[in-house]
């Protein structure tokens, strides 16, 4: 399985997790958020982004992330009414998961893009040190941003 992930960081080891809360998980976890697609990926940066096109940090590289096919992956489908609304629900969902460390994955769906999934990667799991990760270069076309 291959697992995009936007970052100005080239390693999986859930840092951003231990300092900031998303909306999976609650801060003081290690927890990395990666995307099925590579503009999945670039749509979860760009969320959190208010800058203009030009300004958009140069240090951004796209992270291609190797899974073993035989790695475990737990999903999320059927959730209630309301959760991309409710972040309290959906960290809690993440926190157990983490805390279970039942498989390395967990797949969920995407709050800003129907009918596509982000896949969590808990980097605690004793199968993380499995996973291959190669750094590219992004190449961000800048009228993605134009007129927005």
């Amino acid at each position: 399985m291959i697992l995009w992930r936007v970052s100005a960081f080239a390693d999986l080891s859930g840092l951003g997790g231990l300092l900031a809360s998303g909306r999976w998980h609650r801060s003081g976890r290690p927890i990395v958020y990666l995307a099925e697609t590579p503009s999945g990926a670039m749509l979860e940066v760009l969320v959190h982004l208010e800058i203009d096109p030009e300004d958009i940090p140069d240090n951004l590289r796209l992270l291609r992330v190797d899974i073993p096919d035989h790695a475990s992956v737990q999903t999320l489908d059927a959730l209630p009414a309301g959760w991309e609304e409710n972040a309290h629900g959906t960290r809690d969902m993440g926190d157990s998961w983490l805390r279970k460390s039942n498989t390395l994955l967990l797949r969920v769906p995407s709050a800003i893009m129907p009918h596509t999934h982000n896949v969590l990667l808990n980097p605690a799991h004793p199968q993380a040190s499995l996973v291959k990760v190669t750094v590219e270069t992004l190449q961000l076309d800048k009228r993605l941003l134009k007129g927005l």
